[in-house]
């Protein structure tokens, strides 16, 4: 993987980890062998993100969002750069209702304020849900722009 996107989630990934120098070790105690020239040009975007790097970094960080990029790349049909101002629109109604949803839940108009309820539950994953994939077309659109 050696987009700049990746090389730039990895480099932070690494500086979360500690550095160059603990990720080598969280490599040599997985694989038996952890570099710290072949990660600083990672990170640097001298060479390619290796899977395995990706996955030992996210799992030591506790954190996947390499993981989460590479599955959104499933989605990524129809995405067009002209669509960039409407869906900068629908991200705000989007938002707009997903928080409308979750105040809602635990105001006065709620039947338990101090929790969701079943229903509460429901209206705001959905909201929510609807909301990040309108914040995922963005950052399709954003990286295919050019």
């Amino acid at each position: 993987m050696a987009d700049p996107v990746t090389r730039g989630i990895f480099d932070g990934l690494v500086r979360r980890a500690g550095g160059v120098e603990a990720v080598a070790a969280v490599l040599e105690a997985r694989y038996g062998k952890g570099c710290k020239g072949t990660i600083s040009k990672m990170c640097s975007g001298q060479i390619g993100v290796t899977v395995d790097a990706a996955i030992a970094v996210e799992d030591f960080v506790g954190a996947f969002p390499l993981t989460n990029r590479m599955f959104e790349r499933t989605g990524r049909e129809g995405v067009r750069v002209g669509c960039l101002q409407t869906l900068a629109a629908k991200s705000t109604v989007a938002s707009g209702q997903a928080h409308a949803a979750l105040i809602r839940a635990f105001s006065h108009l709620s039947d338990d304020p101090d929790r969701l309820t079943g229903e509460e539950r429901a209206e705001v994953i959905a909201e929510m849900r609807a909301a990040r994939q309108v914040l995922t077309d963005i950052i399709d659109a954003a990286e295919v722009a050019q």
